[in-house]
């Protein structure tokens, strides 16, 4: 993970993943929702030589954190996502901390690139195509892992960042 700078909410995510990876591995830490403009400036300087990868809880927070970083950074940017069903109802709390190393590995296995400057898909497409609909969202989330449960909006923004046009989630409904 040479020039990657994962992005996690606080130290015992930071902790967790050194702890799997080793000492080397460089995190940010975003102090979760306290997240502050010196920060986002450090990443964006950050990004400038090196690959981001946000990694954050999957839970509103860390939605809200994630797409904060990407609106600011504005340029492509890797998120890995823990999938939420890799946790029982006894669980406390959900995240990076919290997860097992089998699933941090394979979240940060499977990274998804996000590019910010396109526009895979209409709004047009998006509705006419009934993509929408809160069972398709749905869909899409458990199959993409992202696993967030995201308005209508959210989705539209989401498949773009993802660079996914109207056949490649036509197929993802069709499973």
């Amino acid at each position: 993970m040479l020039n990657q700078i994962v992005v996690v909410e606080g130290k015992t995510d930071s902790q967790k993943l050194k702890k799997i990876f080793g000492n080397k591995l460089q995190t940010l830490e975003t102090n979760g929702l306290a997240l502050n403009q010196k920060t986002l400036d450090s990443i964006k300087k950050l990004s400038e030589n090196n690959e981001i990868i946000i990694f954050t809880d999957p839970d509103g927070p860390g939605k809200k954190i994630r797409e904060t970083i990407i609106k600011e950074v504005n340029k492509n940017i890797y998120n890995a996502f823990i999938n939420k069903k890799s946790f029982t109802f006894q669980d406390k709390k959900i995240g990076v901390a919290e997860a097992n190393e089998e699933e941090i590995k394979k979240a940060l296995n499977n990274i998804i690139k996000y590019n910010v400057n396109n526009e895979s898909i209409s709004w047009i497409e998006y509705k006419q195509n009934d993509i929408y609909l809160k069972s398709n969202r749905n869909k899409i989330s458990k199959k993409l892992e992202i696993n967030l449960e995201l308005s209508s909006k959210s989705l539209f923004k989401w498949l773009n960042w993802m660079n996914l046009d109207v056949n490649s989630i036509k197929k993802i409904l069709e499973e």
